[in-house]
């Protein structure tokens, strides 16, 4: 598994986010939210045997403080870690981006998003942004 920086026009990120947010759309269809990409996020793609396997950014919120954002694995990749090897190059990028927390935002529906964050050390905060007072909404965050 090959963990890149791709350009924002490439091809297999741009399926991975469609695929994404067509994800989002069905298991909260009540909750359309704007997937609109904030223009600061830089993303990795996890490339699987040539494919595109995954995807995550990380967006700069305030000094010191980064949001992951569109972590999405294609479900033909799940079960292979994938996402655990994209939150760990993230977690050194940010790190070299001088961040000493990450936070994120997930759902109620995701369960599977929310055993991998736990695992990895993230812990539940309180709703901040645009989620707060969401209660489809579930922040975590880590200290790095």
């Amino acid at each position: 598994m090959h963990i890149v920086s791709p350009p924002p026009q490439d091809p297999g990120l741009a399926r991975l986010l469609v695929a994404a947010v067509d994800e989002l759309n069905a298991r909260y269809p009540e909750d359309p939210t704007d997937h609109v990409l904030d223009p600061r996020a830089r993303f990795l793609l996890a490339d699987l045997d040539g494919e595109p396997a995954g995807c995550v950014a990380l967006v700069p919120l305030e000094p010191g403080v980064g949001e992951i954002k569109r972590m999405f694995v294609d479900p033909a990749h799940r079960g292979r870690g994938v996402a655990t090897h994209l939150l760990a190059a993230l977690e050194e990028r940010a790190r070299a981006a001088e961040v000493r927390t990450l936070v994120l935002e997930t759902g109620v529906r995701q369960p599977e998003a929310v055993a991998l964050y736990e695992k990895l050390g993230f812990h539940p905060v309180e709703a901040y942004g645009s989620h707060a007072g969401n209660p489809l909404s579930l922040c975590y965050a880590k200290a790095l």
